[in-house]
Parts: structure tokens; sequence; C-alpha cells
């Protein structure tokens, strides 16, 4: 288990995706977090709180906030999860895409830094939780699916030919079998008393009668004062306007459902993670519970809104020197942690695990593959698939490893081939080359195997000559021409 290379109590400022990729993986006893929920909308601080000034956009749009270096690394990595993004741009739209792009890689680097006894609740509402869930299930397992848990809340709403809308989800994930589970109870309701109507006159426990194939039974309330186990269906107020532990941030969320959280899924002592911490919810839970924590938000008063709230709860003292021993007192960093656990993945799916740097070649996107490979397998102004020999239009080829991801193949451009949209789709994570080629004659989709081998050599010999000559006048126009 890696050592975490950052510091308790720390905040990080800036966008958290730096900030995870440079946190040790396994270091995370619990991640509790609140990201954007793609309402296509902007959010604005209340003006004169504790935290004015406060705005974001949860607007996304595919060509302004999709990076090729996102949809290249969840696609060489992560196919289920890029297969179910592609499902949402053509049901719901692009936005939809771009939000789930955007998120998706955040959560991967999530799972990374989770430990192996790890939770993470991922707050959502019905906007987009239906494909996180997808997503989540593409990350960390179905099998590892825990709870949907319903947060219900009553407001003030508008009129609306629909039923009010008063509840988010959190989405609990864990790593393994081995998570951390505090069981947690709420007190009875009103319908105690009349259940268990009777009164045992020795002992003072209520009891009720209880009927079983014709037999009655007496059935004691165990413990009144511990109260009923909690369920998946959480009751806790909104924070309203003047609510006492309102700052004014647009989308805060009441200590009470995130203190719930940390008891349920860690320990005292325990690291709690919030990437998305806005307005220091989490980390205040966290603290009030004895919790270690880590909290990473792009907002410019974030550090001051922890200041003032941990202050205000009687949590932070200040720095005084010697003979005072202890004190508490926040870290604020701008820069990434440097990892030193090597940069080995703690993904189970991503096998490889390559420390040394890339050479320059080694980095060409997919599209500079795919363009570079085109060029390579071309025939007639066409493209010749490599697994079945078929000349086609180049809309039609897809780019895939010749050893495949789940057997250690690399990304980079030697270990590429382009193969047609049923050859790619046959060949899945699993087959080598060869393996396609004997499926495609088993299912008599082999039109013609020496076009294919073909193309398969001028792919080889193109890749090559991209490697030994990548800094050349005429490479470097192949690429970005």
């Amino acid at each position: 288990m890696a050592e975490p290379n950052f510091k308790n109590r720390t905040l990080y400022h800036g966008d958290n995706l730096s900030f995870l990729r440079g946190m040790n993986s396994e270091t995370v006893q619990l991640i509790a977090t609140d990201p954007p929920f793609n309402k296509n909308r902007d959010f604005h601080a209340t003006p004169d709180s504790l935290a004015a000034g406060a705005r974001f956009k949860d607007r996304w749009r595919w060509h302004d906030d999709v990076h090729e270096e996102w949809t290249d690394s969840i696609k060489d990595d992560w196919p289920a999860v890029e297969s179910l993004i592609a499902g949402a741009r053509l049901a719901y739209g692009d936005d939809m895409g771009a939000f789930l792009y955007w998120l998706g890689v955040r959560l991967m680097e999530m799972h990374r830094v989770l430990r192996q006894d790890g939770t993470l609740y991922l707050h959502c509402d019905p906007t987009a939780s239906h494909y996180l869930k997808l997503m989540l299930d593409a990350i960390y397992g179905r099998q590892n699916f825990r709870n949907e848990i319903i947060w219900h809340y009553r407001r003030w709403t508008a009129a609306s030919r629909n039923f009010q809308r008063m509840h988010d989800v959190l989405l609990r994930y864990t790593k393994s079998d081995a998570f951390t589970f505090n069981l947690l109870y709420e007190p009875y309701g009103d319908w105690i008393d009349k259940d268990y109507r009777y009164v045992d006159e020795e002992t003072g426990r209520r009891w009720r009668w209880h009927t079983v194939k014709g037999k009655r039974y007496k059935v004691f309330l165990e413990d009144r004062d511990r109260g009923v186990k909690l369920n998946d269906v959480w009751q806790i107020p909104y924070l309203g306007s003047t609510a006492k532990e309102r700052t004014g941030y647009p989308t805060q969320k009441p200590l009470a459902l995130y203190r719930r959280i940390i008891k349920a899924s860690s320990n005292e002592g325990d690291i709690v993670l919030d990437p998305f911490c806005g307005c220091a919810t989490t980390p205040v839970a966290a603290e009030q519970l004895g919790r270690q924590w880590v909290g990473i938000d792009i907002w410019d008063k974030a550090h001051e809104t922890v200041l003032a709230r941990l202050a205000a709860e009687g949590m932070l003292t200040a720095d005084k020197p010697p003979p005072q021993f202890w004190t508490k007192r926040v870290h604020y960093e701008t820069a990434p942690p440097r990892r030193s656990d090597r940069n080995e993945l703690a993904a189970p799916s991503l096998k490889l695990k390559t420390p040394r740097p890339l050479e320059p070649w080694e980095k060409l996107s997919h599209r500079q593959m795919k363009k570079i490979l085109a060029q390579a397998q071309r025939s007639n102004g066409n493209v010749i698939c490599a697994g079945c020999g078929r000349e086609l239009e180049r809309e039609f080829m897809e780019l895939d490893h010749i050893r495949p991801r789940a057997d250690g193949g690399e990304n980079h451009i030697r270990n590429r081939i382009l193969l047609c949209r049923p050859c790619n789709g046959r060949k899945a994570q699993y087959l080598t080359l060869r393996g396609l080629l004997h499926a495609n004659k088993k299912a008599q989709w082999l039109k013609d195997e020496g076009l294919a081998q073909l193309a398969r050599e001028h792919a080889r010999e193109r890749a090559d000559w991209v490697r030994d000559n990548f800094d050349s006048a005429e490479c470097q126009a192949l690429i970005g021409g």
C-alpha cells in the first residue's frame, strides 16, 4: 500500500484532474463528492454572503469541453466506458457526452487513489444519475455497486405539471468486498408506540404479539435507544436560505448529510477526499468526526471559506510558536503533489505498468495515428482492412491494438492497425490479429487474406518509419498536415 504524498487538512486550488493524477495510488479510504450535475445552467452565490463571488457553469459543449487526450485514454483503457458515452450521445446529445467524458476521466483517477477497503459516494440528481451508474459499473465493476441512496427533502417549489422533484441520488460503490461499513441507526417514529403497545411489568420492555402458523409469540423491542437500522432513503432537511450553516454557496449541501456518509464508511483517522469540495462541507464534516481530509476546488475563495467555517466550528487554532506542541492548520497548495509510488497503476484493467517516460512518437493521438495508418493501408482511394482484406472508405475504419491491452499491448502507433467495424467488434479487447483471422474464417467474413496481410505489412513499415524519422520535416508534415 503506497504512503500518502499529501498532508492532512490540505486544500488544493485548481482543476482537480491534475491534483488527482499527482496523488499516490490507493491512499484514500473514502471519497465523498458533489460534482456538477449537467443541469445546463450557471450557478452564482448569494451576494453579501461568505461565498460571495462564487460561480460555476454547469453547461457542457463537445467542442469546448472535451480534450482529445481524454477520449484517447478512455478508448484505450476503458472501452466499456467509451461505448456507454457513445450511447449517451445518441440518446441525449453531445452535451451529455461531453459531461460524461469530463467527469469520466476524473472518476477513473478517483478509482485509482481509492484503497482496496475504500468507498465512493457520488452525489448526483436525475439529470445524469442513470448514465453515471452505468459509468461506475464499468469502472468499479457492477459487483461493487452497493447502494443507490435517495436523499429526500422538502422545499417550496413552483407550480408544475409533474410530480414535485424532492430528492437527490447518492451512488455508493466500493473498490472490493473488503470495505469499511459502520451500521447506523435512526430514531423510531411515532408508530413504534402503537406497534409495540404492551409493556412487560418486570423489565419495562415494550413488546407485541407475532403469530406464526396459528401460534402467538411475544416479540420484544430490543433496544429503543439505538433505534431502527438506517435504510437507503435518507430524510434530511434541505438547507433553507436562512439556515445557520448557510454560506451562500449556490449548491451547498447540509452537514448532516455528509456526516452520515463519513460515519458509515470510514473510521477515526481515515483519509476522506472531496475533489469538488466547494464551500467545504465535506472537510468540515470530516474534521468534526476526527477524520483526516483533503479537498480540491477551482473556486478562488474556497480557502477562505474552509478557514472561516472551521474557525466558526471552533476547530481551527492559529499558528503559535513553541511551547505550543500542536496546532490545527490548513495547508493551501496550488501545485499538484509529486507521486512517490513509481506511477504504478492500481486499476485492475490497466495491467501495463510503465514508469518510463514516453518517446515523442509514442504520444501520437488517435486522430494522428488513424491518418498515418490510413495512408499506409490505402488502395484505390479506399483503405484495406487488416482483418478481412475489404477495401472500404476511411470513415468505416476504426483504430485498434495489434496486441490487446488485456495482454499488455501498448498504445503507440507500432501496436496499432486499422480494421473495419465488423472486424473491430469481433476482435474486441482480447483477440490478437492471428486470432481475428481464425475468427473471420470461421464466420466466413475473411474476403482476401493476401490483401489483409499486405495492409498489416504496410502499416508496420509506416509505423517504424514514423518512429525512426519522427523529427524530420516530412514526418512532421504527415502528422500535422
